[in-house]
């Protein structure tokens, strides 16, 4: 004897079946907020001057930058970065790009593990501008320092395990170099990976 089903329910049941057989919705990742991104590019920015530096008072300016004159990366010059950098998330270079559309103040407060002074270009002029002995100058004032740092910004790609960022060295009239730098996060802490020079003197 056969038992009839009212319609409703095996519409219900086909619905339900349906449902358990169809795509399980994806975990986004959250949105990281100011406050982190602010921590994390510390945290670069530490990392690369401990891994850059051996010692000394680290005098960096102000207001960052991609390479000397220049407050935003060119479009050949990040093509030619990311031709010469490999197995990177091209996130980070998006981020990279985005981040450093125009010069960015660097926060004064910042916690870099290492004794760092903030050099203004009003100072960078007053020493520079028409005192041939300009870098005398500097290292009268700081003698430690092993010359004047350019950073930009830091891009991260979107799971925040890669950065991206420039930095530049000037210690003489004709001896500096500036370098893009790729990080990756190995076990909660930034290690360089691999670098691209773009300019030496």
């Amino acid at each position: 004897m056969e038992i009839a089903m009212p319609r409703k329910s095996i519409l219900l049941m086909l619905v339900l079946f349906l449902s358990a057989c169809g795509p399980k919705p994806t975990a986004t990742q959250p949105t990281p907020g100011p406050d982190q991104v602010n921590t994390e590019e510390q945290a670069v920015y530490a990392a690369l001057l401990k891994q850059t530096y051996s010692a000394g008072t680290i005098v960096i300016m102000e207001t960052t930058s991609t390479d000397p004159g220049s407050a935003d990366p060119s479009t050949s010059r990040l093509d030619y970065v990311l031709q010469n950098l490999h197995d990177f998330d091209k996130s980070v270079a998006a981020d990279f790009k985005a981040r450093n559309d125009k010069a960015y103040p660097l926060l004064p407060d910042m916690k870099l593990g290492v004794t760092y002074v903030l050099l203004t270009q009003e100072q960078r002029n007053g020493m520079f501008g028409q005192n041939q002995s300009g870098w005398e100058v500097f290292y009268q004032n700081y003698p430690d320092a092993p010359g004047i740092t350019t950073l930009s910004r830091v891009g991260f790609n979107t799971t925040f395990d890669q950065a991206l960022v420039y930095l530049g060295t000037e210690s003489n009239w004709l001896a500096g170099a500036g370098y893009y730098i790729l990080l990756r996060k190995v076990s909660g802490n930034w290690e360089i990976d691999q670098k691209v020079m773009t300019w030496i003197s």
